[in-house]
């Protein structure tokens, strides 16, 4: 297959353009005229910017893939061929991006390919996952019953993104806004309201010289502390980004997060059985199933007991003994695996495991949920006693003095 760039014509006389791939020029004719347009120009794309003209980064929300799984199901199962279910979806959607995308699959399929061969040349969009479980579908002949387990996968990632979503938007919401109120207390009310009481003179209380210190430090180094802060997590991110180690660390020190770790941690894991129960239920052997789960759980330190645990079991070691040799694998998880080995149903194992991370996982993000609230509400309070204590005293004494000095 090679790359081609187009000009061509549509029954209404607009000029399209674009990148298609085929085996020749002859072929991109034929594929043109069954789309309805009519080629004027085609060559080759230059080697050097094949990556970017055959392959442009497509951002395709989750639900948007959910409404393509859904549809290929729904139509297939109701006897629809695969390539007139996908046309349908092409001429359907609304996503000029991902209508790219399924433009191509048709290009692809029509020019012999199978669906996750189509898939898989587009990564950004299908996961190795999904191209993965289509393939098994294909080769066994339930792509039905595949696409209907990709579909349920899909819908239980999106709805366990969307519930921590909803758990980080409150205190998002509300750091934003005390950190506004904090910024117009220090930088103007606080100076405003001390300068009347340092010019009247009298000690003042510790709280007050503490609140007066934070609020020029504020007032003179809050910018420069700003673009400190920026720059030092854009520096973090790059060296965790660039460098193996500090992204295993920075891994490790999610999974030890108070409260939070043990979330990600339940999730991940969730995550991970879920995908390998509906991966070797669709007939992918178990050592593929583990090699596509150390992508799932998006972590190096669980990517690497996952790794140590599928050498093992290559190397000839059970199941269960290898899984149980990784402290970072939960005993819960060894322990349905040796079940699961010893009935023949390892796709129930992980099923059953996933469904206990699942229920724990939904129960953590509520509990939470609930903590967050009442420790913001906490420390707003704090703040504003603080500020009011070390304002509004040092105005009642000096008051109060000169009530007594009349």
């Amino acid at each position: 297959m090679q790359y081609f760039k187009f000009k061509a014509i549509d029954s209404a006389g607009l000029v399209q353009r674009g990148q298609i791939s085929a085996a020749s020029v002859v072929e991109v004719d034929a594929r043109l005229s069954s789309r309805g347009l009519e080629l004027i120009v085609c060559k080759p794309a230059r080697n050097i910017l094949k990556p970017f003209l055959s392959r442009r980064r497509v951002s395709v929300s989750r639900r948007e893939l959910i409404d393509y799984t859904f549809h290929l199901q729904q139509m297939i199962e109701a006897g629809v061929p695969l390539l007139d279910s996908i046309k349908e979806y092409r001429d359907a959607t609304d996503h000029s991006g991902f209508k790219t995308v399924v433009a191509d699959l048709v290009d692809q399929i029509e020019a012999g390919s199978t669906l996750s061969q189509a898939c898989a040349s587009h990564p950004e969009v299908f996961k190795p996952v999904y191209t993965s479980m289509l393939q098994a579908g294909e080769e066994s002949g339930r792509l039905v019953d595949v696409l209907t387990d990709l579909l349920s996968l899909l819908k239980w990632q999106d709805e366990t993104i969307s519930s921590i979503q909803r758990v980080l938007i409150y205190p998002a919401f509300v750091s934003l806004v005390l950190l506004l109120v904090i910024g117009f207390v220090m930088t103007w009310l606080v100076p405003s309201l001390l300068s009347f009481i340092t010019s009247a003179g009298g000690d003042l209380p510790w709280h007050t010289r503490w609140l007066i210190a934070l609020s020029n430090s504020i007032s003179q180094y809050g910018l420069l502390l700003i673009v400190l802060l920026v720059g030092g997590g854009v520096f973090i991110a790059g060296l965790v980004h660039a460098n193996s180690n500090a992204m295993r660390h920075w891994h490790r020190l999610q999974l030890r997060l108070p409260l939070a770790g043990q979330v990600l941690y339940k999730i991940k894991l969730a995550r991970f059985c879920r995908c390998a129960a509906l991966m070797y239920a669709s007939g992918i052997t178990l050592i593929d199933t583990l090699k596509h789960g150390e992508s799932l759980v998006d972590n190096l330190v669980l990517a690497k007991a996952l790794r140590q645990a599928r050498l093992k079991i290559v190397a000839g070691e059970k199941v269960s003994v290898a899984f149980k040799a990784q402290p970072e694998l939960p005993p819960l998880l060894a322990r349905l695996v040796r079940i699961g080995e010893t009935t023949g149903g390892m796709d129930k194992a992980f099923m059953q495991t996933s469904y206990f991370y699942e229920r724990a996982s939904r129960e953590s993000i509520d509990r939470l949920e609930q903590f967050i609230g009442p420790v913001l509400i906490v420390f707003v309070g704090a703040i504003m006693s603080w500020v009011v204590l070390s304002v509004i005293g040092p105005i009642y004494d000096l008051v109060f003095s000169m009530s007594d000095g009349m």
